[in-house]
C-alpha cells in the first residue's frame, strides 16, 4: 500500500495510460529506471562544501542569482518585504 499525495494517484494513472501499463507497472518501471540510474558510489561522510570555503561558496552562488533574487534573498536574511 503506498499513500500518494494529494494529486499524485492522478498523474500516475495518466503517466501508466500513456504507457499502457497499469499503475502499479508504471511505478515498478520508474522506480527500476530510477535505480538503474543510480549512482555506484554515494556521497560519504564528506561535506558538500570543504571546511574553511564556506563563505566563498556561497558568494559565488550568491553572485550567479539574477538580481531579482539576490535582493529577495537579502530581504528574507534582513527579515524585510523584498523590493521588486
Amino acid at each position: 500500500m503506498v499513500r500518494f499525495p494529494l494529486g499524485m494517484r492522478d498523474w500516475v494513472a495518466r503517466a501508466a495510460g500513456v504507457s499502457h501499463r497499469s499503475m502499479n507497472a508504471e511505478i515498478v518501471a520508474r522506480l527500476r529506471h530510477s535505480m538503474d540510474n543510480w549512482p555506484d558510489q554515494l556521497p560519504g561522510d564528506e561535506p558538500a562544501v570543504p571546511a574553511g570555503d564556506e563563505e566563498r561558496f556561497l558568494l559565488d552562488h550568491f553572485r550567479r542569482l539574477p538580481a531579482a533574487k539576490r535582493r529577495a534573498l537579502i530581504a528574507l536574511l534582513d527579515g524585510s518585504r523584498p523590493t521588486v
